[in-house]
């Protein structure tokens, strides 16, 4: 298809058809029925729908392209672009298997300040795979819009990217974009369409000069004998010792000029008591703000430090009389945008209490008044585009500079002390504040944006501002790729840091639908497992069949993962691979802290196709289509991983994954499948083959195979052992290559059971698990073929013995090994019986809670209740078990979710 976004032909320019005289005719067209659509009250209720009036949303946006609300011309835009689906036999592409590894130097990813972004050379890994030129690309958690950039630029990739593939084909993706946070939808509409004429223009353009003459002038200090504009000023909080009362700067007192650093406790210059900083005392004062005409309770600060750059060096000056008279000045002058008091919220009253103990009751304390001044006056220009300009650049600078979150820190590195920015993921204000020359960072904005214009995407993306739990304007199956970075539980309250971005574009995120964990907003583990679940249907719902989704997590918590899953698995999309992606570069917060996750996980999902549905729900012969699913399944999975020269194993392959997978897919299908684990098994080895541990398709081990002819080291199965199924996983692997007897095993065994166990599952007896799940050879009769290749292996004078050998019985007796396939499957009915007899015990119980179970028995009597349509059983004991219990076992959260749908169905 001929690329049209601002194209000018003879005089015009054509949008999804539709010819103009010009972009602004385009830009009215659309306005005008957005208008109206404004007016209609469903149109309004749409979920996410953010909060603001008509004329702020519609002054904000350029639609058709961007709507500051749910984009209503989606559908258009889809019908003009889209494909029409293809067979899923047609559509071959195999999974990606490459763990991503991309900096995040991009030029283009630099441009916009925002909490979390991926970089869009690490995008372009998986476009480039999965896509072809022209195909639709949606990301409803778009944040910048790095999904959009990424897909505009396959149209050149680049050979750093281009070599990584065998196969590919360069040109432009379609990207459907969809933020909640309205910030986020005006940066990425920014990011997403041809650079803007006041943005390419640079210094010397409309937008330069207006900074250079309103903006810059209100940034001077007395230099000598001239006045000059200063990079940043530094501002210092008074303390006040709870000793003697006294109050004091504490620039003057917490920095130590020798080490060099900030000092973590200090005497107080009145009477020398010491003073610990994390419990240090701030001195208020009461002022008189007619901004918002009321006295305010402020904590105390002082202008103490000047910075400008002259050449590679920084010229530092105090502040004189003059300077401090010209930011009073500014700050008492009269603002459009009269500040708003701070809603309650979690990030300003509860876990930093601001108002308390910062004084901070009203959005312009963020800001120093100079910046809050500065900041309105361009909130405040009257050109639509102009202003658009305006507030794209005030925002990529917001995050870093713009506020009193903006760190002074000394340290080795910074011994005369510079600006690092804020504190990650909170509201915090820091004790020193940079305050920063925002018309001096403004101009550094635009020059470079003209450095990076060649590469600035050349066609334009559709961003639509609402939830992604309701994506009604794309049509079903209608989507060939997904990317997304969805909010991981309570990392980072996105609604909330938002504030300081979205007062200036005078809308604000409708938070009742964000996908978080939040005290404040009563939303838990469930209501984010809940709210993502909505997410990923509508996700499921817009794939087209036997096509892809990539979900970005970045999270250390057990419970975040498993909800994701879940909610992943519960959508109907099937998760086939999880690999590496790996940004590079590290935070402040991610060098400093133990805990800090630095890699992010990229999950891979596909959406089955139409067939594999008909053949599970209509087919009277469950066991063709178990091995239906694992054949389909099989293709969705990668065939090599390799890293560092080493072929890894791939979990996804593994028998007992392939089990889970399929059990997980049948329950979703309503469908109970009579097939134990081993009699799977059996039909895996049958109907498949397999390599090192690991299940493929023919032409699939083919290849493994001739990978695998080059490469000395067979791949290792990572297993970590945290309860008791991976217990038993463990010691299978184990006791294959090692049969041993009990005195062997135990301490190798106990050095597993570490740290990682789950909290509320009871530790099992060793004894018992070799009991119920593996054979012990007594001496009498022939040795077991286990026991004797291992024997023959490992001791000299054991090789070439008969089987009856009296010395290798003696060798051989009390040792434990792995059942063949008969024995093994009389061993799971025997111990699922055992595990059955024991939940009736959790199903008389009486007390509140059950604190410690074993999950192997919950797992076996959920599954027993379900395929008696027992749902009365899985509600109660759920309801008597832990949180963490429930929520850290997507088996028993699957279970338990449709139980509860059953039950509310009276099925």
């Amino acid at each position: 298809m001929t690329e049209i976004f601002n194209e000018k032909t003879i005089g015009s320019i054509e949008c999804l058809g539709k010819k103009f005289p010009s972009e602004e005719a385009r830009r009215d067209f659309y306005l005008e029925i957005l208008a109206e659509r404004l007016k209609d009250p469903t149109f309004r209720g749409i979920e996410g729908f953010p909060v603001g009036s008509d004329e702020a949303i519609l002054a904000l946006s350029d639609p058709p392209y961007y709507t500051a609300c749910p984009n209503p011309f989606i559908k258009d835009f889809i019908e003009f672009y889209g494909k029409p689906i293809i067979e899923a036999s047609k559509y071959d592409v195999t999974p990606f298997s490459l763990d991503v590894v991309e900096g995040k130097n991009d030029p283009l990813y630099a441009v916009p300040s925002y909490h979390t972004k991926v970089p869009p050379k690490a995008i372009q890994n998986y476009l480039l795979h999965y896509t072809k030129p022209g195909d639709l690309v949606l990301d409803a958690f778009c944040g910048t819009g790095m999904t959009g950039v990424a897909a505009a630029n396959c149209a050149n990739p680049g050979r750093d990217l281009t070599d990584r593939f065998s196969v590919y084909e360069k040109g432009a993706r379609r990207a459907i974009l969809v933020d909640l946070s309205p910030a986020a939808a005006f940066i990425a509409s920014i990011m997403n369409s041809p650079l803007d004429e006041h943005l390419s223009s640079g210094v010397s353009g409309v937008l330069g000069e207006f900074i250079k003459k309103e903006i810059l002038p209100l940034y001077t200090f007395k230099s000598g004998n001239a006045v000059d504009h200063f990079d940043y000023a530094v501002f210092s909080d008074w303390g006040e010792c709870a000793n003697c009362g006294g109050s004091f700067l504490l620039y003057d007192v917490i920095i130590d000029t020798k080490k060099p650093c900030i000092l973590s406790e200090y005497p107080c210059p009145h009477c020398g008591a010491i003073i610990k900083s994390e419990s240090a005392k701030k001195s208020f004062e009461a002022v008189f703000d007619p901004w918002i005409n009321d006295t305010t309770r402020l904590a105390k600060t002082s202008m103490v430090l000047i910075s400008k750059k002259v050449g590679n060096r920084a010229i530092r000056t105090k502040p004189t009389e003059l300077d401090v008279r010209h930011y009073e000045e500014v700050g008492s002058r009269v603002v459009s945008l009269v500040p708003a008091k701070l809603e309650y919220t979690h990030m300003t009253h509860e876990r930093n209490n601001l108002p308390e103990y910062w004084g901070i009751t009203h959005i312009h304390h963020f800001y120093t008044r100079r910046n809050y001044y500065s900041l309105a006056r361009i909130a405040g220009i009257k050109d639509a585009q102009l202003r658009r300009a305006a507030l794209f650049c005030a925002l990529t600078i917001m995050e870093n500079n713009a506020t009193r979150r903006n760190r002074f820190y000394i340290d080795k590195r910074r011994p005369n002390g510079s600006p690092i920015g804020p504190l990650s993921n909170t509201l915090y204000v820091p004790t020193l504040q940079t305050e920063t020359n925002i018309g001096r960072k403004m101009l550094q904005v635009l020059e470079s944006l003209q450095k990076v214009h060649s590469s600035w995407p050349k066609t334009r993306s559709i961003v639509s501002n609402q939830s992604a739990t309701n994506l009604a304007q794309i049509p079903d199956a209608s989507i060939d790729f997904i990317f997304t970075d969805p909010p991981f539980g309570g990392n980072i309250n996105y609604s909330e840091q938002n504030i300081l971005y979205e007062w200036w574009l005078g809308i604000k995120t409708n938070n009742q639908a964000e996908a978080i964990t939040n005290s404040v907003q009563k939303k838990r583990i469930q209501e984010y497992t809940h709210l993502l679940t909505l997410v990923f249907s509508e996700y499921a719902r817009v794939l087209k069949p036997g096509r892809y989704i990539v979900v970005e997590f970045h999270n250390s918590s057990n419970t975040v993962w498993h909800a994701i899953q879940h909610a992943l698995e519960k959508s109907g999309l099937i998760v086939a691979n999880v690999a590496l992606l790996d940004k590079i570069q590290t935070t402040l917060h991610q060098d400093h802290k133990a805990a800090a996750v630095n890699k992010d996980l990229a999950i891979t999902a596909y959406k089955p196709i139409e067939s594999l549905i008909r053949s599970c729900v209509l087919n009277s012969q469950i066991s063709q289509s178990v091995w239906d699913f694992v054949k389909e399944h099989l293709k969705h999975i990668p065939i090599i991983k390799e890293r560092d020269g080493l072929i890894n194993y791939i979990s996804e392959r593994d028998p007992r994954v392939l089990f889970d997978r399929m059990v997980g897919w049948f329950i979703r299908q309503n469908v109970y499948v009579p097939l134990s684990h081993q009699e799977f098994r059996a039909g895996l080895v049958e109907k498949f083959l397999e390599r090192d541990g690991m299940i493929f398709l023919p032409d699939q081990a083919k290849e493994y195979d001739k990978r695998r002819a080059s490469v000395s080291t067979a791949p290792q199965m990572e297993l970590f052992v945290s309860d008791e199924r991976s217990a038993i996983e463990w010691l299978t692997n184990f006791l294959k290559s090692n049969p041993s007897t009990y005195q062997e095993i135990y301490p190798e065994f106990t050095a597993q059971l570490g740290a990682g166990w789950k909290k509320h599952e009871s530790k099992p007896e060793l004894q018992r698990l070799l009991e119920d799940n593996f054979i012990e050879f007594d001496g009498f009769g022939e040795c077991p073929s286990p026991i004797h290749i291992y024997l023959s292996s490992i001791f000299k004078d054991m090789r070439g013995l008969d089987k009856s050998n009296p010395s290798l019985l003696h060798k051989a007796k009390n040792r434990w090994y792995v059942p063949d396939f008969n024995k093994a499957q009389d061993l799971e009915k025997k111990r699922e019986k055992s595990l059955l007899k024991e939940f009736e015990t959790y199903k008389t119980f009486t007390g509140r809670k059950i604190k410690e179970s074993r999950l192997e028995v919950l797992r076996a009597g959920f599954r027993a209740a379900w395929a008696a349509k027992d749902y009365k059983t899985i509600i109660g004991i759920a309801n008597k078990l832990p949180e963490d219990t429930l929520q850290e076992d997507e088996k028993l959260l699957t279970l338990y979710d449709l139980a509860l749908t059953r039950a509310a169905d009276g099925i």
